[in-house]
């Protein structure tokens, strides 16, 4: 390597790092539907700067997020152990930390409901933290500390309802995930009238998705 050849290495590791950089922000205020001339701008470089490290935006979301997924996956899985002991209480806070991660990051709450997608890691990822969370709901229900018809696919619903009351409200009442996240527990755990299954179609997609 030549003297002359060490600065154009340090540049590129900067821009570089302030593109994943800008990146995280942008993805965690606007969510995936962005463009990488978005992400330029915002990191101060020219479109042709990111183009040549990143040729899409979801490369872009694997680098920023694979490390998320990786700690969610984590979360999940003490979640499940804790249920072991504190039923009520690991589901009561797993429930409010899955609403709580979507609302700090809408390009997760993207990519954590989008079926495909991302990278290979992410989605590895995101199959340890789904066994996990069917671990959790299973001592769950068999410690009867939720409802008798809650089903699995309950928290997909749940975290699809919440990504499009975050569209909605994240500006005028950033906080308004956490009320509905109290009421779905209120939902969850009461007992009350009967309630239409799950939709089987959906169930078996989401359980396909994730083997």
């Amino acid at each position: 390597m030549t003297s002359a050849e060490r600065p154009l290495r340090a540049d590129a590791e900067r821009n570089r790092r302030a593109i994943i950089a800008a990146a995280a922000t942008v993805f965690a205020q606007e969510g995936t539907a962005v463009t990488l001339e978005r992400i330029a701008a915002a990191a101060g470089v020219g479109v042709g700067t990111v183009y040549r490290r990143f040729a899409s935006v979801q490369d872009l979301v694997a680098v920023v997020l694979e490390e998320k997924m990786r700690a969610y996956a984590d979360r999940t899985e003490r979640a499940a152990a804790d249920a072991a002991g504190q039923p009520w209480e690991a589901f009561r806070d797993y429930v409010m930390f899955l609403l709580e991660q979507q609302a700090a990051d809408l390009a997760f709450s993207d990519v954590l409901l989008a079926p495909r997608g991302a990278s290979d890691v992410f989605q590895a990822e995101k199959a340890r933290a789904f066994r996990a969370s069917v671990e959790l709901v299973g001592r769950v229900r068999e410690a009867g500390a939720v409802r008798a018809e809650f089903d699995h696919s309950d928290l997909l619903l749940m975290q699809h309802a919440n990504a499009g009351l975050l569209r909605g409200t994240q500006r005028a009442a950033p906080q308004a995930w956490r009320r509905f996240g109290e009421y779905m527990l209120e939902a969850f755990r009461a007992e009350g009238g009967a309630l239409t299954p799950p939709p089987k179609l959906w169930t078996r997609a989401l359980r396909a998705s994730e083997a």
